[in-house]
């Protein structure tokens, strides 16, 4: 009789729990600030071009650049504080369960997302200032030096336009104006709803708190004297 000695299992390695949207969003957060502009623009045929994104922008006019190094100071800061929010994303999701894991993932989750709010809201103020406000002001300084009228229609955000200058009864100048985002701006919006997620979904790895209930004390009854 052949004795069959029982097979011990070995007990199943548990998965480290990892928060896979905040891991992704985290590692493209690293890459985000070096792939190029969010949104860029030309007037007439090259007289201007302008490339805006929150880490960096280039404008030309008449092929001679314009940079100002203070404007250059703050956007290394947004390069910076995106990098820094990518490398905090991968930690804290990595480290889901650890207590400092929702600290590290809501420090960089948003980042991305309030800096595509902010591009959208200067690039509508930008357009709405040369659209309303600029013309006036130039056309009445012009009309005290000689006479001109000036119309400037710049794209919200997106889109082609004509402005036009007109000095007297002489001469008018056109120039057609064309802006436009670019797929890097897609790729950070992907980013942002990533970062989004990885906010929502963060939670399931968050502990509930117990509530420690204090046991009532028991209370003394003294006998009546006799």
């Amino acid at each position: 009789m052949e004795n069959s000695t029982p097979k011990t299992s070995r007990p199943k390695r548990r998965l480290l729990p990892i928060n896979w949207f905040g891991l992704v969003a985290g590692a493209l957060m690293l890459l985000l600030p070096f792939l190029g502009p969010w949104w860029q623009a030309t007037v007439g045929t090259g007289a201007m071009e302008v490339a805006l994104s929150p880490f960096d922008y280039s404008i030309s006019l008449l092929g001679q650049p314009i940079s100002s190094t203070l404007v250059g100071y703050f956007l290394l800061a947004a390069k910076l504080s995106v990098i820094i929010g990518g490398v905090l994303m991968i930690a804290g999701s990595v480290g889901a369960k650890r207590w400092w894991g929702k600290q590290l993932v809501r420090f960089g989750a948003m980042k991305v997302f309030w800096m595509l709010i902010g591009l959208i809201v200067l690039l509508v103020l930008g357009a709405l200032l040369l659209n309303s406000i600029l013309p006036g002001v130039l056309s009445g300084m012009a009309g005290e030096a000689g006479g001109a009228a000036m119309q400037i229609n710049v794209p919200y955000i997106s889109g082609s336009a004509m402005s036009t200058i007109q000095i007297g009864t002489t001469a008018t100048v056109t120039a057609p104006i064309t802006a436009y985002l670019t797929s890097v701006f897609w790729i950070a919006v992907f980013v942002a709803a990533l970062g989004v997620v990885a906010r929502i979904y963060h939670r399931r790895f968050v502990t509930p708190k117990k509530l420690m209930v204090k046991p009532a004390e028991d209370e003394v009854i003294e006998a009546p004297p006799t």
